[in-house]
C-alpha cells in the first residue's frame, strides 16, 4: 500500500478538471491517433493547402508481423490543450502522439527560434509524444544541409520488428499498404529541398527532429509521405505499448488514474481485493484503448466488455462508462463504416452560379419531408476552431477548411480495407490512383450485423442504451461533466447515423442541463454544435434557438471582445428554423413561421448588420422586415421602422442588387411594395389622334353581317393571354402607364425616380417625382417611349422612397391586388404625327364672323344656300415623311347630302405627297348649305302666309268643270280634288300636290327631309388619315377634325302653281317664296328680274319657263329620281313626274342676297312634286292642235272680234305625234263665259246656236295622222266668250314601257284616262 501511495505522490497532482471540451469529438475518435499540426515561425502562405493536404493522409494500411493488414487512422489537431492531455490514461485516443509544425523563416536567427518553438512543444507534450516531423519553408537559395541528420526510418523485414526497442519501420508490402506508393518519390527526407550550397543556414546543435526542407514556394511533393512515415512510426509506437500492455501481469499492474482522481486515492490500501480488481478493469480498459488504436477493432470488443464487467463488479462507474463508450464506439465502428470516411474539403464555393457547391439553403427556406436531411451549409468565419495557430489565426482560414477541421464526414468508404487510399491528391502535382475528393467515388453500404462475427458486438439500440448508461455513470462525478458532454454529443451522431432523431433530441437535450463553468468561447460552440445536430435531424427551429443563443454570447456584456460578425451570420443562419428566407418574395408567398418572433430576429439582425460596420446590410435587411412583416405591423410600427430605414438609408442607400457576404452567401434585393401601395396599374392606349390604326380592316368571313356565334369556340382554344394588349404603341412615340398609388403612412411620403420596368425591347423611361399625402389615393402617370420595333413587356416599376430603390415587379405584388405577370405591348414602326390649322373663308360682311375654332372643333355657320370654303393646314411634325394621306367625313346626315354639303379633290390630295418633316399641305374644302327649299307646311306647319294660291287666285284661267262627278281629271291644283288613279297602278296622290298648306304634317324626319323654316344643326367629323415610313402598309394615324354646322333657314318656298304662259312654248311657275332671316333680301328669279322681300314677308314671283319637249325621254329611276322620290312626301312617282319636276329644276335659278350682311347664296326646287294637270302645261302635248275661225289661223293670246248673228265657221285640226296610234278619241268644243270672279258659266243656250256637232269620237287616230273638225257657231247675244277645245280618250297613255304589263289592269279602272286641252282658249269678242 506503501508503495501505492507513493507511487500516487510522485505524480504531479495536475488539474481535477477537464477545462477544454472538444465538441467536434466522435466515437470513431477512439480507434484514431491524435497528430498536432502547428503553424511556426512566419506565415505562410500556403497554409491552409498543406494544412489540407495533411489531413487527407487520415488513414494508411500497416501490415502487422503475423501479415494481418491494419487499418490506421488519425485525427489532425491545430490546437491541444496540456491538461487534456493528462486525460490520456483515461481514454487513449485523448493522448496526443505526434507532432507536425509548418514553418518559415528568412534568416538563420528565424530559424534558431523556429527550431527552439519545436522543440519547447516536443516539451510541452513530452509525456504522450512519440515522434515528430518539421516541414520548414526558407529562401530559394543559400541553405545548407544540417550537421546532424534527424533519426530515419530503415526499411526491413518483419521478422526484425518483434518488440519495442527495435526500429519501427515501413512493411515490405509497400505497395499493398500505400494504396498509392508509387505516386510517393522515393527520396531522402531533404531529396525534395531546394539545392542546398554549404553555407549560411543551419539548425542547431540540439534539434534532434527529423526535419525537412523547402523553398517557400515548393509544391511540397512529398508532403503525404513524410506525413504517411510519421503515422507509420507511431503505429509501431503504439503497438509495443499494446504489446508490453498486453503481457503484463494482471496482478502487478499500477492503477490508472483519472487526473481528479489522484488526491482520492491518498492514503487507501490498493492491495484489497476491490482495489486489485479495479487495477485490473482499468488496465484492461487500457489495453482495449490501444488494441482499438491498433486497428484491432474486434478484438478491443472482448478487451471493452471484460473491463466492463469487472469494473461493474466494483462500481467503478467512471471507468465503467469509459469502458462502455469504448464499447460503442467500436460497435459503431464496425456497424457503421461511414462515419470513418473524411469530410471533402473546399474551397468557398464560387460566386458564379454555375458553381455546384454553392450553398442555396439559406437563400430560400424549404419544408423538408425528409426529417434527417442534413441542413448543413457552408461554414462562414463565425465557426472558428478552437485550435487555430496563432500563426494562422482563424480569419486566415477558407470557411470549408476550417468546417471540415472540426465535423466529421458522411462519405462512404470501399467495403475492401485494403483498397483504401492512403491519401488523397495533392493540389499541385500529387494524384492518386482513388481521391476522397472524387465525385463518383461509390458508396459503401452498412455492414450488416450477420457478417460481423463478434458475440460481443452490439447492434443499433444496444449502442444507444449502452451510451445512455455510459452518460448516467458520467453524471455522477461532477469533474467528469466536460466527459459526459462530449460523450453526449458523440451518442447524438451516432444517432444521426441511426436515423432515430427522437434518440439525438433526448442527447442533445441532456447536454443543456449539464453545468458546466465554461468560457463564453466555449458556450458560444456548444450551441452551435448543438444547432448542427440539430439541422441535421430537422429539429430547424431548436437549431434557430440555438444559433441565436450563440449570438447573444458573441456579444454579451461577459464577453470581453464582442464579435458582432459572428452574432450577425449566427442569426442570419437561424433563418430557416425560424420559418423565414432570404427571398422577401418567398416569404410573402408563404407566410409561415411566428410573426413575432420574425420580427424580432430581424430587428436583431438589423442591429448586427448596424453595429458590424455594414450599413448596406442594416438598410437591405429594414427593407426586408418593412416588406415581409408589413400586414403584421401595427400602424405605430410601421411609422417607426419607416423612420428607422430613413435613417440606416441616409448611411448606405439601398438598392435592388444582391449582396455578396465574405462568406460568398447572397443577400437577394429587397423592394418596398408596400411603400407606396399599388391598387392599380394599366398601359394606356395612345390617344386617338396619334392611336394607330389598321390601313386595311379585315374583311368579315361569312354571309352574315353580325353573327353571335364565335366560329371555331367550339375547339376550346387555349386560354388568351391576360396580360396581352388588344391596342398597339408606336416606336418613338411617349407611351403611358397609369398607376393609383397611396401611401399607407401617417407623414407625407416623396417618392423619387419612378420608372418603369419592362424587357424585351428597348424602351427609355422616362423618371417622374411625386408626394404623396397619407392614405390618399393618387392617380400617377408614368411615361416611356420605346425605341425599337417588337413586343414590349411591362414587367412592373421602380421607386427610391424612404432612401431605397426598389423594382416593384407585378409579379411579385401583395396578394390584394390581382396584377398580371407582365403587360405585353406590341410596338410598330414609327409614324408621322401632324398638326390641323383650319381657316373658313368669310362670307359677306367682316365684322359679323360666322366661324369660330375652338381646339380641334370648328363651328360654322350657314344659311341654307350658302356657300364657302374650308382651308387645312396639315403641318407634318415628325421625323417620318408622310408618303399616304386620305380624308373621309362621317356626319349625322345620309350619305347622297352630305357630298353635296362637302365636297374636296382628292387628287389635289395626292399631288402633295410626300409631306417631308416640318412641311406643310393645304387642302381645300368646299361647304354648301345644301337644303330642301320646298317647304310643305310652312313655318311651324302653320299658314304663315295668308295669300296662298289656293285662298283667292285661280290655279288655271280656263274653262270651269261642268260636272264634278264625272270621271274626268280636275283642272284645278286644289287637294280638296282628287286625281284620277287610272293612271298608274295602285297610285295614291293624296296629298302630293304641294300647291297649298291645308294639311298639317307632323315632322319626324332625318336631317335630309328637314323643311327650310327650321335651322339644322350638322355635326361633322373629318377624318383625316395618315401614315409613311416602314409602316405605312399596315398602320395608319388618325385625326378627327370636328365641324359643327349650323344651317340656318334663308329662303322658304310654300306654295307653288305652274300658268300657261302667252305662248305655246312657255309657261310660268308662279312660287310663293318666303324670306325667314332677320334682314331685308333681295330675291333674283330671273335674268335680270328680282324683288325685294321684306323679313319674315312672302312675297309671290312668276319665273318664266319653257315647257317640256314632248321627245324628251324621261329619267330612269338614278339617283337623282331616288333623291326627288325622298325629298318628296314618298308616294311613287311615274316617269313623267321626274321629268317634269327635273325640267324644272334644271331651268330655275333662284338666287338671293342679304343686302346689309352681302350673304349670297342660290335656292332650287328641286324635289316639286306635279299634279297631272300641271304636267299637262309643263309638257308640251302629244296632239299638235290648229284651230282656224273662217279658215283664218288663230294665233296664242289672239282675240278674234265678230258681230252678234254672224255665222262663223270653227276648224278644229288634230295631229297625232305619238309613235303610235290612239284609240277612243272623243273631240269637243265648248263654248262658255268667264266672268273673271271664278265663275264659268257654260249655259249658254240663248246665247249662242251651234250647227254641227260639237263633240266628235274617233274610233282611231293612226300615228302622224291628222283629224279634222269643223262647226258653224253664231253669236246671239254681244260679250265676251271662250272657246274650250279638248280631246280626251279613255285609253291609257303609257310613255313608259314597262307599264304595259299593267293594260289589262287599267281598263278596270276609270272611263277617262286622259284629256289634252287647247291652251289658252280661243277668246272671241261679240259686239252689235
Amino acid at each position: 500500500m506503501r508503495s501505492s501511495v507513493s507511487y500516487i505522490l510522485s505524480h504531479a497532482p495536475g488539474e481535477s478538471v477537464m477545462s477544454h471540451p472538444d465538441y467536434a469529438q466522435q466515437a470513431q475518435h477512439h480507434a484514431c491517433l491524435l497528430v498536432l499540426v502547428k503553424g511556426v515561425g512566419g506565415m505562410l502562405k500556403n497554409f491552409n493547402k498543406l494544412w489540407e493536404r495533411i489531413q487527407r493522409v487520415n488513414n494508411i494500411k500497416v501490415t502487422d508481423s503475423s501479415g494481418q493488414v491494419r487499418d490506421i487512422w488519425v485525427r489532425y489537431v491545430r490546437d491541444y490543450p496540456v491538461e487534456n492531455n493528462d486525460w490520456g490514461d483515461f481514454q487513449t485516443h485523448r493522448r496526443l502522439l505526434g507532432l507536425i509544425t509548418l514553418s518559415k523563416f528568412n534568416n538563420q536567427v528565424e530559424l534558431n527560434e523556429v527550431c527552439r518553438v519545436h522543440e519547447s512543444l516536443k516539451v510541452k507534450y513530452s509525456s504522450t509524444l512519440y515522434d515528430s516531423r518539421a516541414f520548414m519553408f526558407g529562401p530559394v537559395s543559400n541553405m545548407k544541409r544540417p550537421e546532424q541528420e534527424p533519426e530515419t526510418y530503415s526499411y526491413e523485414d518483419d521478422k526484425s520488428r518483434e518488440s519495442f526497442g527495435d526500429k519501427a519501420s515501413i512493411p515490405s508490402e509497400q505497395a499493398d499498404s500505400l494504396s498509392s506508393a508509387e505516386s510517393f518519390p522515393q527520396s531522402a527526407s531533404s531529396s525534395a529541398s531546394i539545392p542546398l550550397p554549404e553555407e549560411n543556414f543551419t539548425t542547431p546543435s540540439n534539434f534532434k527532429t527529423h526535419a525537412m526542407f523547402y523553398g517557400e514556394n515548393d509544391p511540397v511533393p512529398d508532403l503525404e509521405q513524410n506525413v504517411a512515415d510519421l503515422i507509420n512510426a507511431l503505429f509501431w509506437v503504439v503497438e509495443s505499448r499494446r504489446l508490453e500492455r498486453s503481457r503484463e501481469k494482471l496482478e502487478k499492474v499500477s492503477l490508472l488514474l483519472a487526473p481528479f482522481e489522484k488526491k482520492d486515492f491518498v492514503g487507501l490500501d490498493m492491495e484489497s481485493r476491490n482495489n486489485k480488481k479495479r487495477c485490473m478493469g482499468r488496465v484492461t480498459k487500457n489495453l482495449a484503448d490501444l488494441t482499438l488504436q491498433s486497428g484491432l477493432v474486434n478484438e478491443s470488443l472482448s478487451l471493452y466488455h471484460s473491463s466492463a464487467e469487472i469494473l461493474k463488479s466494483v462500481n467503478d462507474w467512471l471507468w465503467l462508462a469509459a469502458a462502455k463508450e469504448g464499447l460503442c464506439a467500436s460497435s459503431a465502428i464496425l456497424l457503421y463504416p461511414n462515419l470513418r470516411n473524411p469530410t471533402p474539403l473546399q474551397r468557398n464555393a464560387s460566386l458564379q452560379e454555375s458553381s455546384p457547391n454553392k450553398s442555396k439553403s439559406l437563400t430560400l427556406f424549404q419544408s423538408q419531408t425528409d426529417p434527417f436531411r442534413k441542413f448543413k451549409t457552408t461554414s462562414s468565419p463565425l465557426r472558428s476552431s478552437k485550435t487555430s495557430s496563432p500563426v494562422n489565426p482563424p480569419s486566415e482560414l477558407t470557411p470549408s477548411s476550417s468546417d471540415s477541421i472540426e465535423s466529421s464526414s458522411r462519405q462512404s468508404e470501399t467495403d475492401n480495407a485494403d483498397s483504401e487510399s492512403l491519401a488523397s491528391s495533392s493540389d499541385i502535382e500529387y494524384q492518386s490512383q482513388k481521391s476522397y475528393l472524387g465525385p463518383d467515388l461509390p458508396s459503401i453500404p452498412r455492414q450488416p450485423q450477420s457478417q460481423i462475427i463478434n458475440q460481443y458486438l452490439l447492434n443499433g439500440d444496444d449502442i444507444v442504451e449502452k451510451y445512455r448508461k455510459a452518460i448516467i455513470h458520467y453524471s455522477k462525478y461532477q469533474n467528469a461533466g466536460i466527459i459526459e458532454t462530449e460523450a453526449c454529443f458523440k451518442a447524438a451522431r451516432i444517432a444521426v447515423e441511426q436515423g432515430n432523431c427522437l434518440h439525438v433530441s433526448g442527447f442533445l437535450q441532456n447536454v443543456i442541463f449539464i453545468n458546466l463553468t465554461l468560457s463564453e468561447q466555449e458556450k458560444i460552440q456548444r450551441f452551435d454544435t448543438l444547432a448542427e445536430l440539430y439541422m441535421e435531424i430537422g429539429f430547424l427551429r431548436k437549431a434557430a434557438f440555438c444559433q441565436r443563443l450563440a449570438a447573444t454570447r458573441h456579444v454579451s456584456s461577459n464577453n470581453p471582445n464582442p464579435d458582432w460578425q459572428r452574432c450577425y451570420y449566427l442569426m442570419l443562419h437561424s433563418f430557416p428554423g425560424q420559418k423565414l428566407s432570404l427571398d422577401p418574395n418567398y416569404v410573402i408567398q408563404h407566410q409561415v413561421g411566428w410573426p413575432a418572433l420574425q420580427i424580432q430576429l430581424l430587428q436583431e439582425l438589423v442591429i448586427a448588420a448596424r453595429r458590424m460596420g455594414h450599413p448596406a446590410l442594416a438598410t437591405r435587411h429594414m427593407t426586408f422586415l418593412l416588406q415581409t412583416m408589413w400586414p403584421h405591423l401595427t400602424k405605430q410600427q410601421h411609422k417607426e421602422f419607416a423612420i428607422q430605414l430613413q435613417a440606416l438609408s441616409a448611411q448606405c442607400e439601398g438598392g435592388p442588387v444582391p449582396l455578396v457576404l465574405e462568406t460568398g452567401e447572397v443577400i437577394p434585393p429587397a423592394n418596398l411594395t408596400h411603400v407606396p401601395s399599388c391598387s392599380a396599374l394599366a398601359p394606356r392606349p395612345a390617344p386617338p389622334a396619334r392611336a394607330p390604326h389598321l390601313i386595311k380592316c379585315k374583311t368579315q368571313s361569312g354571309p352574315f353581317i353580325f353573327t353571335p356565334i364565335h366560329f371555331g369556340s367550339l375547339e376550346r382554344k387555349a386560354k388568351k393571354d391576360e396580360g396581352k394588349m388588344e391596342y398597339l404603341w408606336v416606336e418613338d412615340d411617349i407611351c403611358e402607364v397609369q398607376m393609383k398609388l397611396t401611401n399607407p403612412l401617417p407623414f407625407e411620403l416623396k417618392v423619387s425616380n419612378m420608372r418603369l420596368l419592362t424587357s424585351g425591347i428597348v424602351f427609355e423611361s422616362i423618371p417622374e417625382t411625386i408626394i404623396l399625402p397619407p392614405d390618399s389615393p393618387t392617380t400617377v402617370n408614368l411615361h416611356g417611349t420605346p425605341k425599337e420595333v417588337g413586343d414590349l413587356q411591362i414587367m412592373g416599376y421602380s421607386t427610391h422612397t424612404l432612401g431605397v430603390k426598389s423594382n416593384c415587379r407585378l409579379k411579385n405584388m401583395p396578394t390584394p391586388n390581382k396584377f398580371p405577370a407582365s403587360y405585353t405591348i406590341e410596338v410598330i414602326p414609327s409614324l408621322p404625327t401632324i398638326t390641323i390649322e383650319t381657316t373658313v373663308a368669310p362670307s359677306g360682311n367682316l365684322n359679323l364672323p360666322n366661324v369660330e375654332n375652338v381646339g380641334s372643333i370648328t363651328n360654322i355657320s350657314l344659311h341654307n344656300g350658302e356657300g364657302t370654303d374650308c382651308t387645312m393646314k396639315i403641318t407634318n411634325t415628325s421625323n417620318v415623311a408622310i408618303e399616304y394621306l386620305d380624308l373621309a367625313i362621317q356626319s349625322n346626315m345620309d350619305t347622297q347630302l352630305q357630298s353635296k354639303v362637302f365636297q374636296w379633290s382628292n387628287d389635289d390630295i395626292q399631288s402633295q405627297l410626300p409631306i417631308q418633316p416640318n412641311e406643310t399641305a393645304t387642302i381645300t374644302m368646299k361647304l354648301y348649305g345644301e337644303a330642301d327649299f320646298l317647304d310643305l307646311g310652312g313655318v311651324g306647319g302653320e299658314n304663315m302666309f295668308p295669300n296662298s294660291l289656293t285662298s283667292n287666285y285661280p290655279s288655271r284661267v280656263g274653262s270651269p268643270v261642268p260636272n264634278a262627278q264625272t270621271s274626268l281629271p280636275t283642272q284645278s291644283s286644289n287637294a280638296h280634288t282628287s286625281l284620277s288613279s287610272g293612271m298608274v297602278p295602285n297610285r295614291n296622290l293624296s296629298g302630293s300636290f304641294r300647291s297649298t298648306n291645308s294639311h298639317t304634317t307632323n315632322w319626324s324626319a332625318p336631317i335630309s327631309v328637314m323643311p327650310p323654316s327650321r335651322g339644322r344643326q350638322i355635326e361633322t367629323q373629318v377624318i383625316i388619315r395618315y401614315s409613311g415610313g416602314r409602316g405605312k402598309e399596315m398602320h395608319c394615324r388618325q385625326s378627327t377634325l370636328q365641324i359643327n354646322l349650323e344651317l340656318l333657314p334663308s329662303v322658304s318656298i310654300t306654295h307653288w302653281d305652274v300658268l300657261p304662259a302667252e305662248i305655246p312654248s312657255q309657261l310660268y311657275l308662279v312660287l310663293d317664296v318666303s324670306n325667314l332671316t332677320s334682314e331685308e333680301m333681295e330675291f333674283h328669279y330671273a335674268p335680270q328680274k328680282h324683288i325685294l322681300i321684306e323679313s319674315r314677308e312672302s312675297c309671290r314671283v312668276p319665273v318664266p319657263l319653257p315647257r317640256c319637249p314632248f321627245n324628251v325621254q324621261p329619267c330612269k329611276k338614278d339617283e337623282e329620281a331616288m333623291e326627288s322620290k325622298s325629298i318628296s312626301t314618298g308616294t311613287s312617282t311615274n316617269s313623267l313626274e321626274l321629268m317634269c319636276s327635273e325640267h324644272i329644276t334644271n331651268n330655275v335659278e333662284l338666287q338671293w342676297h342679304l343686302v346689309h350682311s352681302d350673304i349670297r347664296g342660290r335656292a332650287s326646287v328641286k324635289g316639286i312634286t306635279l299634279s297631272q294637270a300641271m304636267m299637262d302645261i309643263v309638257r308640251m302635248s302629244p296632239l299638235n292642235w290648229e284651230v282656224s275661225v273662217n279658215s283664218q289661223c288663230i294665233k296664242p293670246q289672239e282675240e278674234y272680234s265678230c258681230t252678234a248673228g254672224e255665222c262663223i265657221s270653227l276648224g278644229v285640226a288634230v295631229w297625232n305625234h305619238l309613235s303610235r296610234p290612239l284609240h277612243r278619241l272623243c273631240l269637243s268644243v265648248q263654248l262658255y263665259q268667264d266672268y273673271n270672279n271664278g265663275v264659268l258659266s257654260y249655259k249658254l243656250d240663248n246665247r249662242v246656236a251651234t250647227a254641227g256637232n260639237n263633240k266628235v269620237v274617233l274610233t282611231t287616230l293612226p300615228e302622224s295622222a291628222k283629224a279634222y273638225h269643223e262647226c258653224t257657231v253664231v253669236f246671239l247675244t254681244p260679250g265676251e266668250y271662250k272657246i274650250d277645245i279638248q280631246c280626251s280618250t279613255t285609253e291609257p297613255i303609257l310613255d313608259d314601257p314597262s307599264m304595259e304589263d299593267h293594260q289589262s289592269l287599267i281598263q278596270t279602272c276609270a272611263e277617262v284616262s286622259h284629256t289634252w286641252r287647247f291652251i289658252p282658249p280661243v277668246a272671241i269678242s261679240v259686239t252689235d
